[in-house]
């Protein structure tokens, strides 16, 4: 339920209620630490109606005002948003794409330097001397750290335990409730992520997440995975992107991960020691959004693998996305010698928000593949006691990241072996894995796990 905000916000609204922004490229800054181009096109009291316009095929899009942090101009003033959603302006304040900025919870930003980031305190120094004294702020002080190659490191995250208490409480509500007939439980609307799209007159009345009675619904306690049939498919594309999983996506987009063993880069199951993981397609069917991955191997030196055994590790697999954020979250078990023909079944369902402790809904993974010889062979993976672990800052080659942390056992069975991994995973939002460890349990080196650290992330 949206909270009633107090008469007067600010003299800048006390006089109107919205105000229409010129078309200009700004950024838009969320309480999730998001950087995203937008065009504005309205600001009211309680909204931010944009277009985002590095995925414009969402359409115009609407964000409560508690959720947007500040708006950067191009051109003009600043809007600011307090932790309330009230407005006010500042002067319009040039930055450079390579600094290191420093934003405080007032609104005030500056670049800076020479960033050491402590228990309570950050200490920095401003740009522009080389002799500029060290200066510092609590962390209570600071909203977020801008770092130069585009990554940001979250201080004050009050508005993602505030989704999570909401969406707790509306599932505790929703527990709670007396029990009917599934066909007389109304539609309700429970705690979402801030970003939704602004519906068109046809589509208006939807729910967020629709469930006709013959669509399918695969439940884990207060979690469903609902595709909504009766969407259209740009519908689903823009609702998809608007709760932004944690899942890789969007066409073109390259996650390149590097391999260690303890601190050397190493090799794991016969991959080279480079792997990218590429987004070769999305598209709508039964209600989903699918995106399509394939694997691309690079030697030590970063260059294409050569060999039978690169040109067997080419595959696609899929991640299917429903409208209200939920994903199936699969993983590559097709390895040496194997190429993925065919593919049932998932690893485990992860919802958009998900709370430390949640117990995932686990699945298996069942691949048909064919091996050097042209035969076919069968592949499984069984995914058991998954649960969201915690939530981590983790710095990789490619920047640092805000992360749900995933831990949860897999027994891989194929024709070469059978063994016990130990998984410990790493998500950012809208990026996907940053980090894995696996442990192979019945290995002789059970103590020293292989690391896979995202190296490089690119984007369309």
């Amino acid at each position: 339920m949206r909270k009633i905000f107090i008469c007067a916000i600010v003299a800048l609204l006390s006089i109107v209620s919205t105000t229409a922004i010129a078309g200009s490229d700004d950024v838009m800054i969320t309480r999730d630490g998001s950087f995203i181009n937008v065009k504005v096109l309205r600001i009211s009291n309680s909204d931010v109606n944009f277009i985002n316009l590095d995925k414009k095929r969402q359409g115009e899009l609407k964000a409560p005002t508690d959720y947007v942090y500040m708006i950067m101009k191009e051109k003009g003033s600043n809007v600011l948003f307090d932790e309330e959603g009230n407005q006010t302006t500042s002067s319009h304040v040039k930055i450079d794409k390579k600094d290191n900025v420093l934003f405080l919870n007032n609104g005030k930003f500056f670049p800076v330097f020479n960033v050491e980031i402590g228990k309570n305190e950050i200490s920095y120094k401003l740009k522009g001397s080389k002799k500029a004294p060290v200066e510092k702020v609590t962390k209570d002080e600071a909203f977020l750290l801008k770092n130069s190659d585009g990554t940001t490191t979250l201080f004050n995250n009050k508005y993602i335990e505030k989704m999570r208490k909401a969406k707790a409480e509306a599932q505790a509500k929703a527990a709670a409730a007396p029990s009917v007939p599934s066909a007389q439980i109304p539609t309700s609307q429970t705690a979402t992520t801030s970003l939704t799209s602004q519906a068109t007159p046809s589509t208006q009345a939807t729910p967020a997440v629709t469930t006709t009675p013959n669509t399918p619904s695969t439940s884990t306690g207060e979690l469903k995975f609902s595709p909504a049939t009766t969407l259209s498919d740009d519908e689903i594309v823009r609702r998809v992107y608007a709760k932004q999983p944690y899942t890789l996506y969007g066409k073109g987009t390259i996650a390149e991960y590097i391999i260690m063993k303890g601190d050397k880069q190493s090799q794991f199951m016969g991959l080279p020691t480079y792997v990218q993981q590429v987004v070769a397609e999305e598209k709508v069917s039964n209600g989903l959004l699918g995106v399509y991955v394939k694997q691309v191997l690079l030697n030590k030196k970063h260059e294409p693998s050569k060999g039978i055994s690169a040109s067997f590790k080419s595959y696609y697999y899929p991640t299917e996305i429903d409208t209200a954020g939920t994903f199936h979250l699969t993983h590559d078990i097709s390895r040496d010698f194997y190429l993925l023909s065919s593919r049932q079944g998932y690893a485990m369902l992860l919802p958009s928000m998900p709370n430390v402790g949640d117990k995932l809904k686990c699945g298996t993974i069942a691949d048909n593949s064919k091996n050097l010889f042209g035969g076919t062979v069968k592949l499984k993976a069984e995914y058991t006691d998954f649960y969201v672990d915690g939530t981590e800052t983790v710095t990789t080659p490619a920047g640092t990241f805000n992360c749900i942390r995933l831990k949860g056992k897999v027994f891989e069975d194929n024709s070469a072996y059978k063994v016990n991994y130990q998984y410990t995973w790493w998500l950012a939002r809208g990026v996907g894995f940053v980090k894995y460890e696996i442990i192979n349990v019945d290995g002789k080196d059970a103590n020293v796990p292989t690391t896979i650290l995202l190296n490089k992330l690119e984007r369309p």
